[in-house]
């Protein structure tokens, strides 16, 4: 089964915060902007450009979507991968890397994009998980042995390790 690309005008909607994720999204060409919410008036608080995934925290843990996401500025083709093609791409990957995936979205839903300047500070409950983030970051950013040869999910890996890398409490 080959991939599914939509098309979509400039501001189209691509999905709204909220909806349950029945899919994740590649940006192929143009632009995604995404929102906390999905009003004329609200900036958006990402843009992504060609190679970026969004909508991919829903496929791995099923919670509704965290953002709203529409097309930028010009003609935005994203490539489709649905739930069943997704599941299947995960099934096929090491136990290792469907728990560091897990661990990461499980991160990244519950964990602010930090304002704070250090761990001392951070909450005690998300203290020790921001801790192994911050510690598995560099061994994966720097390791060939976490790709896994389906540029997909290698491209999600990257999108997660960029996502929580956000969320840490800068060091220092």
């Amino acid at each position: 089964m080959s991939d599914q690309v939509r098309k979509y005008r400039p501001g189209t909607i691509v999905f709204r915060e909220g909806e349950s994720g029945d899919y994740a999204c590649l940006v192929k060409t143009g632009e995604i902007e995404l929102l906390k919410l999905a009003t004329p008036n609200v900036p958006p608080f990402a843009t992504l450009p060609p190679g970026h995934m969004f909508g991919e925290l829903a496929l791995l843990d099923g919670s509704p979507r965290m953002a709203t996401a529409r097309a930028g500025a010009k003609e935005t083709e994203i490539v489709i991968v649905d739930r069943v093609r997704f599941q299947a791409k995960i099934k096929n990957l090491t136990p290792t890397h469907r728990e560091l995936f897990e661990f990461f979205a499980g991160f990244i839903r519950e964990t602010p994009i930090w304002v704070k300047p250090n761990f001392d500070q951070a909450p005690p409950e998300l203290d020790a998980r921001a801790k192994r983030i911050a510690t598995l970051i560099p061994a994966i950013e720097n390791s060939d042995r976490m790709k896994t040869g389906d540029a997909f999910i290698d491209v999600m890996v990257k999108m997660l390790v960029h996502y929580a890398k956000r969320r840490l409490p800068a060091s220092g």
